[in-house]
């Protein structure tokens, strides 16, 4: 389907299942998540995929909730927090076997932020390893710092969910890379303060510009850290 923008009532549905996150109030609204949000979420991380393909050619779109659209309900066998929903919704197009062990372009809207950004999360202790002995090789480390550059320029900054106090043991706390060994996951990202152009096709544009931004540093992770 094409996409015309994030509905405006899916915003709302957000918003209030914030206030209401139970599943009887969730039940009696979900038309809006069906008919709604889900089908405008898969229509525009199509049109994205297509629109990429110069860039990222080998990004995997599943066009379903559980595929590249995450599921709304929460995970809570080990939260303290027992809401059972998210109040956001977020997709994602990946390349690799396994999405959330590969470098990706996420896409995420909640009643207060529209987040784009790519890269990985949190690296398992093999990738970590293997990011850490990367950093120590002039070449791909120049070439990292490159993809870096052009996503800064493109407006995105890294993001990642823990870091290290200090560098890890063989790098000089004094060079430049020891910054980057600090990460135990790699990404960027831009935020937006959802507004008018959410609803439109202008909404496709920012994601599209934001990706391109990514894409060198989406390179690099599928041919030096993935590879």
């Amino acid at each position: 389907m094409t996409f015309g923008g994030f509905p405006e009532s899916g915003l709302a549905f957000l918003k209030q299942l914030g206030k209401n996150n139970e599943r009887e109030w969730f039940e009696a609204h979900r038309v809006v998540w069906d008919e709604e949000i889900v089908p405008a979420m898969l229509g525009w991380c199509g049109e994205l995929s297509e629109r990429l393909l110069d860039v990222m050619p080998r990004l995997t779109f599943a066009p379903r909730i559980g595929g590249s659209l995450y599921r709304l309900n929460r995970d809570i066998r080990f939260s303290r927090d027992k809401s059972p929903y998210k109040t956001h919704t977020a997709a994602i197009l990946w390349e690799g076997a396994d999405k959330h062990d590969a470098p990706g372009f996420y896409l995420h809207v909640a009643p207060g932020e529209v987040i784009f950004g790519g890269g990985i999360w949190m690296f398992e202790d093999e990738r970590l390893d293997r990011f850490r002995r990367l950093l120590h090789n002039d070449a791909s480390a120049g070439r990292l710092e490159k993809a870096l550059a052009r996503a800064r320029k493109g407006g995105l900054v890294i993001e990642a969910p823990e870091k290290l106090q200090r560098p890890p043991r063989g790098f000089d706390p004094e060079s430049a890379r020891s910054e980057l060994a600090k990460y135990k996951g790699l990404t960027v990202g831009k935020r937006f303060k959802p507004a008018g152009w959410l609803f439109s096709r202008g909404a496709l544009e920012r994601s599209e510009s934001a990706a391109r931004a990514y894409a060198p540093l989406h390179a690099w992770m599928r041919d030096e850290l993935c590879g």
